[in-house]
């Protein structure tokens, strides 16, 4: 069975704009546009298709759930340049130093923190998940994305019980490849989580390396991503 990890960067609606286009400077160059009005702001012509479609016009604030389709662009690192050479026959050497990494489906939903959106980039086959558990140059990517756009918080979502907290408000927390993370679990209220977070109470949701659930996830994140030595804990380990 295959994996569907994914970066969820959370943005409120009046920074969608800005947002969406941070994103499109790092999208591969393409002759298909998709236009997308957002709440406040002009209009973006984002250098994506809606389902393989070309031409449409979005507006994300009626929109269900709208599905884009795109190639990112991100630094050459060791990660990027041994998955390039594996699959040289489908992936271009997009821009000099940096690698494309498509097809990675941008979905957009609302969340249950008022007016705010959760955009979630998810690459289409496992080889390119792992790919976005373990480089480092993409974590590092997704987290000057967030904080540039200012975004509430970026989530790297591993299918596991926990989640990876890249960035929380104007903060990197998890952006060192290897190593640890501060995890949130995915079954617990966003909202307050989000205030967790943000507030550093006593822990309740979030998990670090001295918690009791850190080992567990580490290993079963390694057998289901069969990429090992991602994840450390504090010490190294």
């Amino acid at each position: 069975m295959g994996i569907d990890y994914s970066y969820d960067v959370y943005v409120d609606g009046r920074d969608a704009g800005r947002f969406l286009t941070l994103v499109a400077a790092l999208c591969d160059v393409r002759d298909e546009f998709t236009t997308v009005v957002v709440p406040q702001g002009p209009a973006v012509q984002f250098p994506a298709t809606v389902r393989f479609q070309g031409g449409e016009i979005v507006e994300l604030a009626t929109a269900v759930r709208p599905e884009f389709d795109l190639s990112l662009c991100f630094p050459r690192d060791e990660r990027l340049q041994d998955y390039r050479d594996s699959y040289l026959d489908v992936v271009d050497n997009a821009r000099g130093d940096q690698v494309a990494v498509g097809y990675v489906y941008l979905s957009v939903h609302e969340t249950a923190i008022p007016d705010c959106w959760n955009f979630s980039f998810t690459p289409a086959v496992s080889q390119q998940s792992r790919l976005f558990l373990a480089s480092p140059s993409i974590r590092e990517t997704f987290a000057s994305l967030a904080l540039g756009a200012g975004a509430r918080m970026c989530l790297l979502d591993v299918e596991e019980d926990y989640q990876i907290v890249v960035t929380a408000g104007d903060e990197r927390l998890s952006v060192e490849v290897p190593g640890p993370c501060v995890l949130w679990d995915v079954r617990a209220p966003l909202q307050d989580q989000y205030s967790e977070l943000l507030t550093r109470t006593p822990a309740k949701w979030i998990a670090g390396p001295d918690h009791d659930a850190y080992a567990a996830f580490v290993a079963s994140l390694e057998e289901h991503s069969r990429v090992p030595g991602v994840v450390i804990g504090s010490d190294g380990a």
